[in-house]
């Protein structure tokens, strides 16, 4: 453009912003007066009215862009912009699907992302915060260069800060040598039978399989200050088992050779669970320590039949010592409902400390001491446990690593088993690997390694387990 039509380019564009902004007032008057400029003159304008605040100028140049040449991306993503700045959210919402729609490219799609996020939160409803959050995602997912995922992962983290809703989702599948947590062995003695063996039913011993979890948790933000805040939490699991066809085989023998021999054997198990939980937690600082009081109530199936009922009363504190070191406790109380069998009360006190490294890793060591009332034996004990876990700060190859081991020692109930009281001690190792080259949306694949074994005086209660599982976990 020359130094003489600058000025004129200028005046066009100026004009252009005046009857774009006068036009809904003085339609009469305006009526067949018209300033034509071109298209580039107009994204011009649109870029300034949108930079300087001015959405209502931003609409009517957007719009006539759009009447210009329909499949403008541009225009589209600009009219949704504008219209989130005028207040019109549905508007909005419209506009961004139709740029979405209109994208080619990477870059577009990452803007196309971003708008639709925009338009959801600027509803102002919970169930907008959610869509928010998740076109947020998709647009971390889609970002083509690092810079953009850096934008898209912030504006992520501010539409969680900001929502008073927070949600987590699993998901895993795992092979086990024992979804049934059956013994290990296949034949215990009976005491005071002189040694007799006693052999077990394969129902009763260790079965393999495949364990396939989901679940969804999360929490409403009911209010909060600088010093409180109070949580209405839910949670829901659901845990389907396959038996492997080897199990599948051993137990339609063994059911096949009882009934031949006249007896009824049991139906064939069902080891598939099922749980749901709604609770409230209050959170309040005195001091330096930071205290919490809860109440949950719960539900859950087991075979398809329902479990029990329960409620859960708990109480917390921590309290840091200095910038790496802080300590942490509490008292659960619970009390369980059983449809089929006796009912239990639950009373169990924990603690432990939490450190960080120099490096950043992460330590917590926790104690924890347990009883458990019941008219049933084989509920009723007392146990004392304890766990180390150690989080890595920095990947290690694009891998995130942690590492947990645990040991719990229980002792039961005099029975018929164990006239002098069973008594239990379970060690259970775990390593997590988090494959975060491989993120989606924000979401990584994480690969548990898992260990246990159960060493009971009874050997029916011998057990031991090892599994792989395949899961994800959300980065952010």
């Amino acid at each position: 453009m020359t130094a003489q039509r600058q000025p004129r380019a200028a005046a066009r564009i100026a004009a252009a912003l005046a009857l774009a902004l006068l036009a809904p007032a003085t339609s009469a008057a305006a009526e067949g007066a018209t300033v034509t400029i071109s298209r580039a003159e107009a994204r011009a304008a649109l870029a300034d009215a949108l930079a300087r605040g001015r959405p209502d100028i931003a609409w009517h140049l957007a719009s006539g862009l759009i009447a210009a040449d329909p499949g403008d991306f541009s225009a589209h993503a600009a009219l949704s912009e504008a219209e989130v700045g005028l207040g019109r959210p549905a508007e909005a919402a419209r506009s961004a699907r139709k740029a979405a729609r209109l994208a080619r490219g990477p870059s577009q799609r990452f803007e196309a992302a971003l708008l639709r996020a925009q338009a959801a939160e600027a509803q102002g409803s919970t169930a907008g915060g959610v869509a928010a959050m998740f076109w947020a995602r998709r647009a971390v997912e889609l970002a083509p260069l690092d810079a953009y995922r850096t934008v898209a992962s912030g504006e992520l983290s501010r539409l969680r800060a900001a929502s008073p809703l927070q949600l987590q989702f699993s998901l895993s599948l795992a092979p086990s040598s024992n979804v049934n947590n059956g013994s290990r062995r296949s034949h215990v003695a009976l005491p005071g039978w002189g040694g007799l063996l006693w052999e077990l039913s394969p129902q009763s011993r260790a079965l393999s399989g495949w364990v396939g979890e989901a679940a969804v948790a999360g929490r409403y933000q009911l209010q909060a200050t600088n010093a409180s805040a109070s949580f209405l939490q839910f949670s829901a699991q659901r845990r389907e088992v396959r038996l492997s066809r080897d199990s599948r085989d051993l137990l339609t023998a063994w059911r096949n050779d009882e009934i031949a021999a006249g007896r009824m054997p049991p139906p064939m198990p069902d080891y598939d669970f099922g749980q749901v939980e709604l609770g409230l937690q209050h959170y309040w600082r005195a001091g330096p320590a930071m205290l919490n009081l809860g109440a949950t109530v719960g539900h859950n199936w087991f075979g398809g039949r329902d479990l029990s009922d329960y409620l859960r009363l708990e109480a917390g504190a921590e309290r840091g010592l200095d910038d790496r070191t802080a300590l942490f406790g509490g008292l659960v109380l619970e009390r369980h409902w059983r449809k089929s069998d006796p009912g239990s009360d639950v009373a169990q006190l924990r603690g432990g400390i939490q450190r960080l490294t120099a490096t950043g890793d992460r330590l917590r060591l926790s104690a924890e001491a347990r009883n458990t009332a019941s008219a049933s034996v084989d509920q009723r004990h007392r146990a004392l446990g304890l766990r180390l876990g150690w989080e890595k700060a920095q990947a290690v190859a694009g891998i995130g690593i942690e590492a947990s081991v645990q040991a719990e020692a229980r002792r039961y109930a005099p029975s018929m088993l164990a006239p002098g009281g069973r008594q239990d001690m379970r060690i259970e190792a775990t390593l997590s690997l988090r494959l975060d080259r491989f993120d989606y949306m924000g979401f990584v694949p994480v690969v548990n390694l898992n260990a246990s074994r159960v060493n009971s005086n009874v050997g029916l209660h011998d057990g031991s387990d090892a599994g792989i599982t395949l899961g994800f976990r959300s980065r952010f």
